[in-house]
């Protein structure tokens, strides 16, 4: 049958099986003429270093890094994904190490800004949504939610990226980045270019112009937490333009002429400090404070009650010969029934004196302590804010209560919220209107006064009949109905009598 014509003709007219090709390469055999054609492999034997040495035979050589076919080394910890063709099976992503929870943004520890352009400054050309579908907006998001991995593979490129999409990236990071934040080494490789051998670089070797532009910082979420202010300080304080005495004669004159005079952000004028954990520090604010005094804009929303001593609520210093005396400017029930803000307001003071140029305040979320800026102590307890000399180039004030009023609400959130909003409305009067030393004056330059809008949620309950919803849309039905006077009562109490804070409906 080997040698009959029409067998071999259908052989070579039908295509050989699976079954027939295994066959035959088991069948072939490795002759000394076809040995030089197989790729060579380690052949010689391995010997102790001992033996090796004895018989003064070459080290061997190490093994060549096996690559994929994407181009990345087997083993580096930077490597990419393997690309799978068409969308990624949902079995493959349930229980991966490289997936968030789903309820990572809705943890109580971490709370997240809602916009992207919560603080003003962003580029012109910035639409402001945050579910944008342009290339540039979807790159930053990806980039956000991946800056664990972007910040160690790219942290030798990060600095040339335009200063317009660094400042973007900046906000992206802190809606969709990691539970820290940006972290002080990603922020370091944003603003300063590193050394060849991956050490920090110098701020010699920085160019001037690198961050001329830069005008912008946003570090909601990540002040406190990657980022303290002793890392923001190295950024924001001009450095010595004299080098030290031990350290003069080392340099030479062209060495002492090309250190730097400015800082490495030398020019900004928008900061966010937003959203930091409970334990920030007021003291740390004010020391970084009087390095930015050009700064116009500044974003304090979530922070705690303004104080010298956060942690010496409940202390007090004991006396066998007197009473015992408070330990810290602020007590447990300063607030609530002393009605006493003299330690708030003496720390927005100082902030006032080192931050004179401000034009925008955000302060939401802050409705524990909105009482201390209109608060009016007297002789007894000191003096309140003098709006007049305090930050006279205000013109926005962003009172929002930062609280989600849905159909789900219960009635003690809803009550919080009233309670925000008639402070912030006592606010905005108190800037329209304040009082010194008994005389009623107006403030020279006008402040738009933002706050949240109660006439929303005065028909979420509609059509309800239980008793808790009837409860909620009174309340928020009596706050749309609300107007204020002219001027607050409390300003006038030096002319009228009565010192309460009259509505009129």
């Amino acid at each position: 049958m080997a040698d009959d014509p029409t067998a071999s003709l259908d052989n070579d007219t039908q295509p050989n099986s699976v079954n027939d090709l295994i066959h035959s390469l088991r069948r072939t055999a490795v002759t000394p003429s076809n040995y030089a054609q197989l790729p060579q492999t380690v052949t010689s034997q391995t010997l102790p270093p001992q033996t090796r040495s004895l018989l003064s035979l070459p080290e061997t050589p190490a093994p060549r890094p096996r690559y994929r076919s994407n181009g990345t080394i087997q083993g580096s910890p930077f490597r990419a994904a393997r690309r799978v063709v068409g969308p990624t099976p949902r079995s493959w992503l349930e229980g991966s190490q490289n997936v968030a929870p789903p309820d990572l943004k809705n943890r109580p520890e971490r709370l997240y800004p809602t916009e992207l352009n919560h603080l003003p400054g962003l580029p012109a050309d910035y639409d402001g949504d945050k579910k944008s579908r342009r290339l540039q907006d979807v790159c930053l998001r990806t980039m956000a939610s991946n800056w664990e991995y972007i910040q160690g593979y790219e942290r030798n490129n990060l600095a040339d990226i335009p200063t317009s999409l660094r400042v973007l990236l900046l906000s992206n990071i802190a809606l969709y980045g990691p539970e820290q934040g940006v972290g002080y080494e990603g922020l370091k490789n944003l603003l300063i270019f590193p050394t060849a051998d991956g050490a920090d670089a110098d701020r010699a070797s920085t160019p001037v112009d690198l961050n001329e532009g830069f005008l912008r910082l946003d570090l909601s979420g990540s002040i406190g937490r990657s980022v303290c202010f002793k890392h923001l300080c190295e950024f924001l304080e001009k450095p010595v333009s004299l080098p030290a005495e031990e350290d003069a004669d080392d340099l030479t004159w062209e060495e002492t002429i090309a250190r730097p005079l400015n800082a490495t952000i030398p020019h900004l004028t928008h900061l966010s400090l937003s959203h930091p954990p409970s334990t920030i520090s007021w003291p740390r604010l004010l020391n970084v404070a009087k390095h930015i005094p050009t700064l116009t804009h500044l974003s304090l929303a979530y922070w705690p009650v303004p104080a010298l001593t956060p942690n010496s609520r409940t202390a007090v210093v004991a006396s066998k010969y007197a009473r015992d005396i408070q330990y810290g400017g602020t007590n447990y029930y300063s607030h609530s029934l002393d009605d006493d803000y003299r330690e708030a307001v003496t720390v927005l003071r100082r902030l006032a004196d080192r931050l004179y140029s401000l034009e925008f305040l955000d302060l939401s979320g802050c409705h524990s302590w909105l009482r201390a800026l209109s608060w009016q102590g007297g002789e007894e307890k000191g003096p309140g804010i003098d709006w007049s000399h305090t930050w006279p180039k205000l013109t926005t004030l962003r009172l929002y209560s930062g609280i989600m009023i849905n159909l789900d609400s219960s009635y003690s959130n809803v009550l919080t919220f009233s309670t925000a909003w008639k402070q912030a409305r006592i606010v905005e009067e108190e800037l329209h209107w304040w009082t010194h030393k008994d005389a009623v004056r107006r403030r020279f330059s006008y402040v738009d006064v933002e706050k949240d809008d109660p006439t929303v949620y005065q028909d979420f309950w509609k059509g309800m009949d239980d008793e808790e919803s009837k409860k909620k849309r009174g309340v928020m039905v009596e706050l749309s109905g609300r107007r204020r006077r002219e001027a607050p009562a409390h300003i006038f109490g030096a002319v009228e009598e009565g010192r309460s804070f009259a509505w009129e409906d």
